[in-house]
């Protein structure tokens, strides 16, 4: 069970803001489309049910933001109480975003390397074939000659 400051537990604090509502479990199912059984398991703290810490983070979150909390806060108290998440500044929705930029960075330089880098080989190969093709569709240096100019007439 993970208590606030004030001593209650997450899952009764989502209980009490969700009756405060006058939403029933049921309303939440259909509005969120978070399962009934996940929601009983926020609202009773069965927090150790949950698949993995994602799934567990996703749907607090979720239930959090539909009932107007704050799902950061909540976040915070239950990894804090459980020791998973350091207390660290930023909310762990930022922590998280920050951690899959990095993530993406290296496919962010093999973009800007590799992308132009096949560009570049692809005009070399595209020159070179046609090059390769004028050269021995005409067998002489006069044809190529005659091609240079029928382009540059039509450019």
């Amino acid at each position: 069970m993970t208590a606030s400051p004030t001593g209650d537990t997450i899952g009764e604090i989502l209980k009490r803001t969700r009756e405060a509502k006058n939403l029933s479990i049921e309303t939440v199912n259909k509005e969120t489309k978070i399962s009934v059984a996940v929601i009983r398991g926020l609202e009773q703290d069965d927090m150790e049910s949950f698949a993995s810490e994602t799934y567990l983070k996703g749907f607090l979150k979720n239930y959090a933001i539909y009932l107007g909390l704050d799902g950061n806060q909540l976040w915070s108290m239950l990894s804090r109480q459980h020791g998973k998440v350091p207390d660290v500044s930023g909310t762990f929705w930022d922590i998280e975003e920050a951690v899959r930029e990095e993530k993406l960075k290296s496919s962010r330089i093999v973009q800007r390397i590799l992308v132009p880098l096949l560009v570049i080989v692809i005009i070399v190969l595209g020159f070179l074939y046609i090059k390769e093709r004028a050269n021995k569709s005409s067998g002489s240096v006069g044809d190529v000659g005659s091609l240079v100019q029928t382009t540059a007439r039509i450019v």
